[in-house]
Parts: C-alpha cells; structure tokens; sequence
C-alpha cells in the first residue's frame, strides 16, 4: 500500500465502508499527508491520536471558523453563518454560544427526559415486534427525531419536515437521497422555518430549549432571529442524524457479534461500556476539518497558513497507540471510553449532546438486547454516499416477533422521506 492508493476525498470510497486499513497504513508511514482534492484543492489528514488531540487543544492556530467538511466549500458561502454556528466559532465567541445553550444538556436536564426517551424506545421496538421484520433504519430514525423535535419545541405535524430536512443535507453528496442543491433547498427551509419558530417562542414562550435560547441575552441583547436559526439547524441536524446512525452500526455490531449480544443480555450492566466500544469502533462522524491560521509543524510535516486540516476521529478511535488490537470489539474493552466519537476529550468542541446521546443509546440497546434477540440482518445493508457521516441508508432486519407492550404507533419518518430533495 502506498500514500494516495485511496482518495479520501471521494464520497464513494466510504459507500463501500470505512477504508480502515488505509488509516492503519497513514497512522505508521503518513501520519499527516496531503490530500488532494481531484478538482482542485484539498486537506491534510490527520489520523493519529495524538495528533487529532494536540490540533483540537490549539484553538489559537486552528480555527473553526471554516468548511468543517472533507468537501470543497467556498469560504464566502460560509460567511453567513462563521460564528454564528456554534461549531463554526472560535473562542470567545464560542464560549459565549455554548453558555446559552448549556443548560439544556446538563444531567440535571437530561435526568429529566430519561423517563420519555425509555418509552420512545420501548414504543420504537413495539411498533415493529409483531413483524418479525422491518428496514431498521425506519426504527432507528424515529426516537432521535421525537427527542430533537421535543427539545426545539416542534409541534408533531412537522416532526416529519424536520427528518426531510437534516436528512437531505447530511445526504448532499449521495444521490439517492439529496441533490447538491437539494441540500441547500432544505438549508433554507429549515432556516426560514426556525427564524419562524424563533418569532413565536419570543411571543409565547415555552418549556423547551428553544424558548430558552430565544429568550436569552448576550451582552444585554437578545440573539438575532437569524442566529437562532444557525442553533436550530445545528441541533436538529447533528442531535438527530449521528443518534440514528449509531444506533444502526451499534445494532449491526451485535448482529455481527452474538457473543457480544449474549454477554449484554445475561448482564445489563456491560451495556454502559459496551456503547462506549459501539461509539470508538464506528465512529458516526467521521470527522471534522479546521483552518489554519498561520504555519505550524506537526507530525514532520508544515501546515501553512490558510491550509485546512482534517481530523478522522474514526482513525484517532483505532490508534494502536491507545487501543489494544483496535479492529477488535470488545465490549469489556477497560479505555473504551477514550474514543473520539465525539471529538477529542480536551477540545471545546466536544460534542455537546454526547450525555444525551449515551442516554438514547442506553434505552434502544436495552431494547434490542432483551426484546430481540435473535436479530438478524435480512439483505444487504445500503451505506450512504459519504466521506464526512458514517451513515446507513437501509437495514433490513428479521427476527422472532414477538408481542408489543402497549398497542402505539409511531411515525417513521425514513420511510415517509421527501424524495424532492434527491431530484431538486
């Protein structure tokens, strides 16, 4: 194998699944290398721990303020939203973003929903039970949206929009799921429908997170509407579409596993650190890209100033420097914890909704352990079409069915997406 063997900048390469090995040859041989960019353009990866930490530590040199993404996005077309986004943002600016929205995500605030978030899960696995079949995606994608749409304060008649849109511009570069410029269509429809929302939570306000963030003052004044719309968008598309797509790999994981699924269900208690194993192995994002602003050496090479830099945390949760036998899963695995699923432990752009995403995890798994047992994939599972989420589209599944606890529908929202966005 040699450097430039995979092109990491190419969608279709992570449709066929993460190119592992690849990451396992740059972490020995090219810790940090260029990647070019085909059309023009490019990054350097980073791929080590370390690495990825010490550039996350260094908010000074790399900044946020850029394309996040492995694509090639014009900085002008970023402009409207650089700090503004609380992960386009830059201390202090950054600080001061993440102090509004904090209180929404602390235990205390999660303890809170716990309760509902299990009967979401018990609902999900309920609505599928007595089948003994089902596309998993359909039941994944359900609790994650309820949870975000409850947090934003979006009534049930539009959860449905709320899927289309995050889905349509987490899947812009996949064809059978949105256009290019269907992804900015439903950019500015979830932009236009939260500055809407905005508008209706300063005259009425209620008990959600939005109403907060409406209602709360930076430096004695009120966010703009716009910069309310840049908090919905970011927690309606991330809070949402790396949940779903967890709990599908966590689910595939113990498929692939039964040993793994048979330990879990004689002992509920490895489930904590069994997510955290699920989260290293299959990292959701695969990574996150800053810009440097001014030279700087790190893992013998000179990152110059303007340069974008490409953090694979799916690459830094598999360093053999940190994790023994790293390909293996092991859901008793003691530093499993150490992965960087939601960025670098240090960084402050750890994901903020990583307590609440462990808290969804915990109920659905809890399920799926103990309700379906014998699970088993039923034809071929259909990756999305992206070198920046390691999303699946399809996972058709059977098992034993079995009896619901409570007779509840749900809405599935993947199977009922908008197909407009693909053709926009």
């Amino acid at each position: 194998m040699k450097l430039g063997d995979i092109d990491l900048t190419d969608p279709h390469v992570f449709e066929r699944g993460v190119p592992h090995d690849y990451f396992a040859f740059l972490r020995n041989e090219h810790p940090v290398s260029w990647t070019p960019n085909p059309k023009g353009g490019g990054f350097w990866s980073v791929v080590r721990y370390k690495d990825i930490t010490e550039v996350e530590a260094n908010t000074e040199v790399f900044s946020n303020r850029t394309n996040i993404t492995p694509g090639e996005v014009p900085e002008e077309t970023l402009a409207a939203t650089v700090d503004r986004m609380i992960i386009l943002s830059d201390p202090p600016r950054h600080g001061s973003l993440r102090k509004l929205i904090m209180s929404g995500f602390t235990p205390k605030a999660i303890s809170l929903i716990e309760e509902h978030i299990r009967q979401l899960a018990v609902d999900s696995i309920d609505a599928v039970i007595e089948d003994g079949a089902c596309d998993f995606h359909d039941l994944a994608a359900h609790m994650p949206i309820e949870v975000v749409a409850d947090l934003l304060g979006v009534p049930t008649e539009d959860r449905q929009k709320l899927f289309n849109w995050a889905n349509a511009m987490f899947g812009g570069g996949d064809p059978r799921i949105s256009s290019l410029g269907g992804m900015e269509i439903a950019r500015m429809e979830m932009f236009q429908y939260a500055m809407q929302l905005a508008h209706q939570r300063r005259a009425q306000p209620t008990a959600d997170v939005f109403s907060q963030i409406a209602m709360a003052e930076e430096n004695g004044e009120q966010l703009s509407e716009f910069d309310l719309g840049c908090f919905f968008l970011i927690l309606a598309t991330a809070g949402n579409e790396t949940t779903r797509t967890q709990i599908l790999h966590a689910t595939k994981l113990l498929i692939e596993n039964p040993e793994a699924m048979q330990a879990l269900r004689e002992d509920l208690s490895l489930l904590p650190n069994a997510i955290e194993e699920m989260l290293r192995i299959t990292s959701p994002a695969l990574g996150f890209a800053r810009k440097a602003t001014q030279d700087y050496e790190i893992g013998g090479q000179t990152i110059k100033a303007g340069e974008r830099v490409m953090l694979w945390y799916c690459s830094g949760s598999r360093d053999e420097e940190v994790f023994e036998h790293p390909d293996l899963f092991d859901i008793r695995r003691k530093n499993a914890r150490d992965h960087m699923a939601f960025g670098s432990k240090t960084g402050i752009h750890r994901c903020l909704g990583a307590m609440l995403a462990r808290s969804e995890l915990m109920a659905i798994l809890k399920e799926i352990v103990t309700r379906l047992p014998d699970i088993q994939l039923d034809g071929e599972v259909e990756r999305l079409r992206s070198n920046f989420t390691n999303g699946i589209n399809h996972m058709p599944v059977r098992f034993t069915p079995g009896k619901p606890n409570r007779a509840q529908k749900i809405a599935f929202y993947a199977a009922n997406a908008d197909k407009r966005y693909a053709h926009a």
